[in-house]
């Protein structure tokens, strides 16, 4: 019983010291519960064989049995106790497998938490080097803009040199003489105003408005001793009178063979509104104590001639000067030419100003006008009117004054060229066209006089690409640059301009020459920058 005591308590402590269990203890266990087992068998044996030899006495044979129970509570226990310890060790080594799985999977799960970390550590670097790397470059790109505006303002600085001061002084504004030209234009004016109320009651024709044109007034005209300004006076019909515009045959714009037929209209049941009687139905015995019609005083058969309107305005210019208070103060002489006249005015202690005074009949409501001016032609008939651009292209010029600010030298460019063409082939009316081609490519604010030299390189580069194409287009003829407020005729827009260099491509030797004045021109624009002639 004391042994079995052992044993069961062993049984209870062996548990305890179970984790401590290796492999070989476990194998050495093994070994001896096979020994145990054979020693049992021979027990066995030996028991059955004392049964057979003693089973025949009561008390010796109750001793053996109790031997053989003895020793069969042992053998229990024993397996017992190795069933215990098996198991145990068994459910040590499951736990060990999950333990070892589940720190596996911890481990697993470190290892990509750590990987996450270090992944995010790589972004966040990664990200904080991009910062880095973008501030960096924008401090770059600050740098390289503070350069820039560095690099522009010495730009400005330097182009905010009026270059006009290399020029001398003579090329400047003048406005005296914009002033004066306005004071000429308000006495054309008031000598248009009177010379309309002493025909009132004739035939002739009627000055109707005065228009302001050509170079000295737009500002471009080269100094000279003798001021001119030129101006064009429109004339309507007079009543009873229809003038009928005849655009000649060739059709080349600008026309230069047009012809203005004067034209009797009735006027009957007028003849109280108009104090006149109609030309066309009342008899000649009547008519003969009325002023005759126009065709029969300024007319060349049914066509008004130019040279005789030309001296009938003079006429009436020179009485109509009687009528203005400044005659008592001014002397107005009136010098007729073939086609137009001219009004010389000399005060009384200035120098003398000139006036020259050509007419015509405006084409519809357009800024066209059939015009006394002479004639590209060697003869041009007295009873032929060309159409003339001028009125439009002083309109242009005005439009573009209206959108520059006053620090515009556009009209000093055109002085320069003025300048620098004296002696060669090329008109200042051409320069005047490339000109208003550039003003229509080039923002007005680009013609300020800080822009002069780059603006006067335009121009000379136009010229000669013109010259070498051997064509310089009209402005305003079949170009749609030029601004609404111009109205021209609708054979203006549609028509093909016509080329204002056709004399190069008809003369070889002059195509070559003007190449050769191109150059020149530059190497005088040069000279003159430099030595201011």
């Amino acid at each position: 019983m004391a042994l079995a005591f052992i044993f069961a308590l062993l049984a209870q402590t062996l548990p305890l010291a179970g984790d401590e269990f290796h492999e070989d203890t476990f194998i050495r266990m093994r070994q001896r519960e096979v020994y145990l087992r054979e020693q049992m068998t021979e027990l066995l044996q030996e028991v059955e064989q004392s049964d057979r030899d003693h089973s025949r006495t009561g008390m010796l044979a109750s001793l053996p049995s109790l031997k053989i129970m003895s020793g069969l509570c042992v053998f229990g226990l024993l397996f017992w106790l190795i069933w215990k310890i098996e198991k145990k060790f068994w459910e040590d080594q499951d736990n060990s497998d999950e333990e070892s799985c589940s720190s596996g999977e911890r481990q697993e799960e470190e290892e990509q938490q750590e990987q996450v970390a270090e992944e995010q550590e790589e972004k966040e670097v990664k990200v904080q080097d991009e910062q880095n790397d973008s501030g960096e470059v924008e401090e770059e790109k600050e740098e390289v803009e503070k350069l820039q505006e560095q690099d522009e303002e010495e730009n400005v600085q330097e182009e905010e040199v009026d270059q006009s001061r290399f020029l001398p002084e003579s090329f400047g504004p003048n406005e005296d003489l914009k002033e004066l030209g306005d004071s000429m234009l308000y006495l054309v004016n008031i000598l248009t105003d009177i010379a309309q109320i002493a025909v009132s009651d004739t035939f002739l024709p009627v000055p109707e408005r005065s228009f302001v044109v050509g170079s000295t007034y737009e500002g471009w005209s080269l100094p000279v001793e003798e001021t001119v300004f030129c101006f064009l006076v429109s004339l309507k019909p007079p009543r009873g009178h229809i003038f009928y515009l005849e655009l000649g045959t060739t059709r080349e714009l600008p026309i230069q063979n047009s012809r203005i037929c004067v034209e009797l209209k009735c006027t009957c049941g007028q003849e109280q509104d108009l104090k006149m009687l109609c030309f066309l139905h009342t008899s000649a015995d009547e008519l003969r104590n009325q002023q005759p019609s126009l065709l029969d005083t300024l007319c060349s058969g049914p066509y008004l001639d130019v040279e005789k309107t030309a001296r009938w305005f003079g006429a009436v210019l020179k009485n109509a000067w009687k009528c203005v208070p400044l005659s008592a103060a001014c002397r107005l002489n009136v010098v007729l030419f073939k086609r137009s006249c001219r009004l010389q005015l000399t005060p009384v202690v200035q120098r003398t100003f000139l006036i020259d005074v050509m007419f015509g009949v405006q084409q519809a409501d357009t800024d066209i006008f059939l015009s006394s001016q002479e004639s590209e032609a060697a003869y041009t008939p007295s009873t032929a009117w060309p159409q003339t651009c001028a009125v439009a292209e002083a309109k242009f010029f005005k439009h573009i004054a209206a959108r520059a600010g006053e620090d515009s030298f556009h009209l000093g460019c055109l002085k320069v060229c003025a300048y620098i063409l004296v002696g060669y082939n090329f008109s200042p009316y051409e320069l005047k066209t490339v000109l208003m081609h550039l003003l229509t490519a080039i923002p007005v604010e680009c013609w300020s006089r800080r822009h002069l030299v780059q603006r006067m390189e335009d121009i000379l580069r136009y010229l000669q690409c013109c010259v070498v194409e051997k064509r310089l287009d009209h402005f305003l003829i079949g170009n749609k640059a030029v601004p609404a407020e111009i109205i021209l005729p609708w054979e203006f827009r549609v028509s093909v301009p016509p080329n204002l260099f056709q004399r190069l491509e008809q003369d070889p030797d002059r195509h070559e020459q003007a190449l050769y004045e191109t150059e020149m021109l530059r190497d005088r624009f040069t000279t003159l920058l430099r030595d201011g002639k």
